[in-house]
């Protein structure tokens, strides 16, 4: 009986100690956070959508994991034009070597949607763009 215990004992602390590390390793892999305001930015005759936000920094022990530090991120977006309508994906202009971009950005007024895939064409996948979501557009200075 005693044995029997301890045994349970044992699993209930097994258990335990799996969520304690599945937990800290599901939050601190979580989502970026992105600022609420995109811009437009004109630079040598072509036009960008400058986002902006927070990414989380790689941990490789669960005492990183737990400090959860970020650092700043952007990313400028090449477009057309920044008028109001729907920009596909497959207009976007990426650099020689990237992955194209499926999906759309959709500008309204002042209001940026973005909804972008990476067509990672090596591993046959769409990954949805870490920078997807809603914006609202100003213009740089």
């Amino acid at each position: 009986m005693r044995y029997l215990q301890q045994s349970l004992n044992m699993k209930n602390l097994l258990v335990r100690l799996f969520l304690f590390f599945t937990s800290t390793l599901l939050f601190s892999c979580s989502n970026a956070r992105n600022d609420k305001n995109a811009f437009i930015v004109a630079e040598n005759g072509h036009t960008y959508l400058k986002l902006s936000g927070k990414r989380k920094l790689m941990a490789h022990d669960p005492i990183s994991a737990m400090k959860s530090e970020t650092y700043k991120d952007s990313i400028l977006i090449e477009v057309p034009s920044a008028k109001d309508g729907i920009i596909e994906g497959k207009d976007i202009p990426v650099e020689k070597g990237h992955y194209h971009y499926l999906g759309n950005l959709t500008i309204k007024g002042n209001q940026l949607k973005v909804n972008l895939l990476i067509d990672d064409t090596d591993d046959n996948k769409q990954r949805p763009l870490s920078w997807n979501g809603e914006y609202n557009l100003k213009v740089s200075h």
